[in-house]
């Protein structure tokens, strides 16, 4: 789970969750349960959140009181501002994009725990023309409301996704022409020798440990930034804004169209249901 937990994303109590299960399972991001709860009540929300694939965990009464200072019964439901996009469905946009000559561009944040990182990561995608932003589903924050805060609008602008396993979609997207380009410090090509001008995968890491190493195994290959002597590293949001200018500055930004291809739908959703999609 994410170190950090915002606590404006929490749905507390048994009936309210199972409503929310009912209801809206695609809002939710991961549950919490009670370690060794005996309420049944427990057992039932566990089968129904297996049964929409979303991630439980179960942990010690001290955790859930340290999150949510209310009356819990035993489980805690951690919600996104709007429901992920269907990667499957979004990956066959791409493909129909692609074999009509447009040039997709992706943006990974790996092991951003950071809800304003991850806004801001958001945002800045948007801004900068990119077009879909897929995200793993372990270890990364979800669409809370501070996410949404951060991102100031650019949630309902670009279609977000999450999937089971990031490593394989990206071997995938390799495999179907894709350049995936991670960006670290230590990277071993400079941002401005990049080739951005085909399809592309742009992946930043985490706030303390950057790229996770199954990630990074799947990039074509890995760039840094420049930095000026004495200075430590760049805030990861900030750093994926200096890779996604270098990108289309190169490219004479030839994504900044107005007939560009939409892979998102309005409130979150494409081609019906939104639910993550898990591998």
């Amino acid at each position: 789970m994410p170190k950090q937990v915002d606590e404006t994303s929490i749905i507390a109590g048994v009936h309210a969750v199972e409503a929310l299960l009912r209801s809206s399972p695609g809002k939710i991001n991961h549950l919490v349960l009670l370690h060794g709860g005996q309420n049944h009540k427990l057992h039932e929300l566990q089968k129904m959140a297996d049964a929409q694939k979303i991630r439980v965990h179960q942990l010690p009464k001290a955790r859930l009181d340290q999150w949510y200072k209310g009356a819990h019964q035993g489980v805690l439901a951690f919600c996104n501002t709007r429901s992920w996009d269907n990667w499957d469905d979004v990956k066959k946009e791409l493909v129909a994009s692609k074999r009509a000559g447009y040039s997709p561009m992706i943006v990974v944040p790996a092991a951003i725990e950071d809800p304003r990182n991850l806004g801001a990561i958001i945002r800045s995608a948007v801004c900068m023309g990119a077009d879909v932003v897929l995200s793993h589903n372990k270890g990364n924050a979800g669409l809370t409301p501070s996410v949404a805060k951060t991102a100031a609008g650019a949630l309902e602008s670009i279609a977000i996704c999450q999937v089971g396993d990031i490593e394989k979609e990206l071997k995938s997207l390799r495999n179907e022409g894709y350049t995936i380009i991670g960006l670290e410090e230590d990277g071993e090509v400079a941002v401005t020798k990049g080739k951005y001008d085909g399809p592309v995968v742009l992946v930043v890491g985490g706030e303390d440990r950057g790229i996770p190493p199954h990630i990074r195994r799947a990039c074509t290959y890995v760039v840094k930034i420049p930095m000026a002597p004495g200075a430590h590293s760049f805030n990861a949001s900030v750093a994926l804004s200096l890779l996604l200018y270098e990108a289309n500055r190169s490219s004479d930004f030839s994504r900044f169209t107005s007939d560009r291809p939409r892979f998102y739908a309005p409130q979150g959703t494409l081609a019906g249901d939104s639910e993550a999609s898990a591998d």
